[in-house]
């Protein structure tokens, strides 16, 4: 694809580069000049005010270099929203850039209990665009566009996947456990009056029964055949209000991590207060890494707390490939407009990173304790959520907890609806 663009800079040559290079399957090659651009043949785009001759054009409007401090606008039509709207058409590399630069998250103040920006407040969830993937219908028409006018010239498109991720809060239920806490939750038991509690949690213990929270691990294993990828995301602290897992350097934990390498994929759950202490993530990846025996390259943020630009430009520094945590904790859908991954873009410094953002599509706690739905409900809402993906080829990234996939008393009907879902969203 040869691109003429009057105002080339760093976040043009971002934005082209994703959408024709990791969406399209397209080279990109960028003309010197008008009259260059003019006179070649085959696959041509023009980026600017004017179009320069009878092949695609993208409008512009100035917003990629110039971001408006407050909402872009927004016109309702046929065909969805329309993001930094020029006469009739857009602007959509404004449009699509503004998404995936996290701008709109950046720059609001609002936050919940756990310092995060509520999915109410973003541009994204109040303007409608986070129900569908924005960005990747935008350029499968753009796609669509380009093929009709040159048969053959696209290069291999982005497949839809079926991506499994698992947020190891607990890794195990009883093992693992400091003795303590271990009498400690007895003492409630007998009070409570769950004396097949206390008996499961002696008997796991001793050895003679299996943890019940091993069964996650397990089930994914055990749908494989049905899923690309599958991430296993791993919880190093056990100590504090809202870090629980099991004790990493107790011989049951490591053991149960070690064989979940050797199935899948390994990433790090850094903990509550990691968000803004680097040094407390650094070590919880490296103890992670010594009981694997390998590097991890994954990351997706505890209750999903980042800091932006600060946990990014962190954790872009820091060799890490991939990062998972965009996505919402109380609803389906699509935070930033996309199902596809693309590479941030480092605002302050305006250069793109190394580091890929993940985004993930739904969560199974959003649905069952935020929205409250029933396994019958949940099973629909991720159906329909992965039936959206499917029809962009993105990547339906679903998140699961172990507590759940487990299976075990209160969680016994999840399960089902997990294979349920891998069933229906298989490739």
């Amino acid at each position: 694809m040869l691109v003429y663009c009057e105002y080339s800079t760093p976040r043009v040559r971002y934005v082209i580069h994703h959408v024709f290079e990791r969406m399209l399957g397209m080279s990109v090659e960028w003309a010197s000049g008008a009259e260059e651009f003019r006179s070649a043949n085959g696959p041509r785009l023009s980026y600017g005010k004017e179009r320069l001759a009878d092949v695609v054009h993208v409008p512009w409007s100035g917003g990629v270099n110039d971001l408006p401090r407050t909402d872009p606008q927004v016109d309702v039509r046929n065909d969805g929203p329309a993001l930094f709207p020029v006469g009739d058409e857009e602007d959509l590399f404004a449009g699509i850039f503004y998404l995936l630069s996290l701008t709109d998250e950046a720059r609001c103040t609002e936050r919940d209990a756990h310092g995060r920006v509520p999915s109410t407040s973003l541009f994204t969830v109040r303007k409608g665009l986070a129900d569908r993937p924005w960005v990747d219908q935008k350029v499968m028409r753009l796609g669509t566009m380009l093929e009709m006018r040159w048969p053959g010239e696209l290069g291999r498109q982005l497949q839809y996947r079926n991506i499994v991720t698992v947020d190891m809060d607990n890794i195990l239920r009883y093992a693992g456990r400091p003795f303590h806490r271990a009498v400690g939750a007895s003492v409630k038991d007998l009070f409570s009056g769950a004396p097949a509690a206390l008996s499961e949690r002696w008997l796991v213990r001793s050895g003679s029964v299996r943890d019940p929270y091993a069964k996650a691990i397990e089930l994914v294993e055990a749908q494989r055949a049905k899923y690309q990828r599958a991430i296993l995301f791993f919880l190093m602290r056990g100590e504090g209000e809202f870090d629980h897992a099991a004790d990493p350097r107790h011989p049951a934990t490591q053991a149960l991590i070690q064989r979940a390498a050797r199935h899948c994929e390994i990433g790090i759950h850094p903990s509550y207060g990691t968000e803004g202490n680097n040094e407390l993530h650094i070590q919880e990846r490296t103890l992670l890494q010594q009981i694997i025996g390998r590097s991890v390259q994954y990351s997706r943020q505890h209750f999903l707390r980042w800091q932006i630009p600060g946990t990014l430009q962190f954790l872009s520094g820091s060799e890490l490939a991939e990062d998972h945590t965009l996505g919402f904790s109380d609803r389906p859908g699509f935070r930033a407009g996309t199902c596809s991954p693309f590479p941030w873009y480092d605002m302050e410094r305006e250069e793109e990173s190394k580091l890929m953002l993940h985004p993930f599509a739904v969560m199974d706690s959003a649905l069952i304790e935020q929205q409250k739905l029933d396994p019958d409900g949940v099973f629909k809402a991720m159906a329909a959520t992965s039936d959206a993906v499917r029809a962009v080829r993105g990547q339906f990234i679903s998140v699961w907890h172990d507590r759940y996939l487990s299976g075990h008393r209160e969680f016994a009907a999840w399960p089902a609806v997990f294979e349920r879902v891998m069933e229906h969203a298989k490739a």
